[in-house]
C-alpha cells in the first residue's frame, strides 16, 4: 500500500471514459509510486475490469443500491477504515480529465479538506430541497447557510484519512433519499462549511461554464494564460457544453447554444 490514493466510482455507462480518458491522463499527471488508484465498481463490464487491472488499478466491487454520486460515500468509508492512507482524494470518474500533474496536492494543506470554490450558488438549490432528500431540520441549516455562499463541488475533494472518513460517515447518515442525483452536493457544502477548508482554486476543478477565467482548447487542450489548466471538468447530469469530451487532440468542442445557456444561468447566479 502506498502513501496516497485517489478513489472514484463508476460503472458500465462511463467505464470506457473512465480507462480512455479520466486514467490515461491520471496516469500521465500523477506520480504513482506514491499513489494508489481505486475504483469503486458498480457494475463494470469484465472487460472493463480486466482493462483497469492490467493498468495496476485496484477495483472493488460495490452493491448498486442507490445513484452512484450518494452511494460511492458510503464504500469509500468501508475502504478507508480497513486502508491505511495518509491522504485521499475523491474524484469524479465520468467527466474528469487532467492535464497537468496533480501530485504535489497530497502534501499541501494536509490537515485540511481542499475543495474548490465556484463563482456562484448553487441555482437548484431550492429546488432540490423540495424533492425532501434529508430531513426538515438540516434542510433549514442548508437553506440558512448556503443561500449566498459559493457552492462547493464535490466532484474533487482532498483530505486526511480521519476527515475523509468523518465525512463520508455524515453524507451516510444523512443521505434519506439515495436515488437522487446531486443530494451528495449538499451534503458535502454543509459539511465543510461547518468545519472548514481550503479552497484550491478553479484550476483545481476548472468547469468551464461557471468560472469568468478566460480559457482557449488548443489540439484538445484547455489553456489559461498560454498554460493547460490543470483539472477539467464537464459538469453536469444531461446538459453538458462540451462535445467529444476526452483526452487527446481530437477531443473538447463547445456546443456553442449549451455553452451559451449555462454561461448565462451562471451569470444570474454569480
Amino acid at each position: 500500500m502506498k502513501k496516497f490514493v485517489i478513489i472514484t466510482a463508476c460503472n458500465y455507462k462511463y467505464g470506457d471514459f473512465l480507462i480512455e480518458h479520466w486514467l490515461k491522463s491520471l496516469l500521465d499527471n500523477i506520480d504513482t509510486r506514491l499513489v494508489d488508484i481505486i475504483v469503486l465498481d458498480y457494475g463494470l463490464t469484465e472487460v472493463q475490469r480486466k482493462e483497469l487491472k492490467l493498468k495496476k488499478v485496484k477495483v472493488v466491487l460495490c452493491k448498486l443500491d442507490g445513484h452512484i454520486v450518494n452511494i460511492r460515500f458510503s464504500d469509500m468509508r468501508k475502504f478507508l477504515e480497513k486502508n491505511k492512507y495518509e491522504q485521499i482524494i475523491s474524484c469524479d470518474g465520468g467527466d474528469i480529465i487532467f492535464q497537468k500533474d496533480i501530485t504535489h496536492l497530497f502534501s499541501e494543506n494536509k490537515n485540511e479538506f481542499r475543495i474548490v470554490a465556484e463563482e456562484l450558488r448553487d441555482p437548484f438549490m431550492k429546488q432540490m430541497l423540495k424533492r425532501k432528500p434529508f430531513n426538515y431540520e438540516l434542510r433549514k441549516e442548508i437553506l440558512y447557510i448556503l443561500n449566498n455562499k459559493k457552492s462547493l463541488n464535490a466532484g474533487f475533494i482532498i483530505a486526511p484519512r480521519k476527515k475523509s472518513i468523518d465525512l463520508c460517515k455524515f453524507l451516510e447518515e444523512n443521505t434519506v433519499k439515495k436515488e437522487i442525483f446531486g443530494s451528495d452536493q449538499f451534503l458535502v457544502n454543509i459539511y465543510l462549511y461547518r468545519n472548514g477548508f481550503v479552497d484550491l482554486g478553479c484550476d483545481y476543478n476548472f468547469i468551464p461554464t461557471i468560472f469568468k477565467n478566460k480559457f482557449k482548447i488548443k489540439e484538445g487542450v484547455f489553456l489559461s494564460n498560454g498554460e493547460p489548466i490543470s483539472i477539467i471538468h464537464n459538469a453536469g447530469n444531461w446538459f453538458r457544453s462540451l462535445e467529444n469530451f476526452g483526452y487527446g487532440k481530437c477531443h473538447n468542442h463547445l456546443k456553442p447554444f449549451h455553452y451559451t445557456i449555462d454561461k448565462i444561468i451562471s451569470s444570474l447566479f454569480s
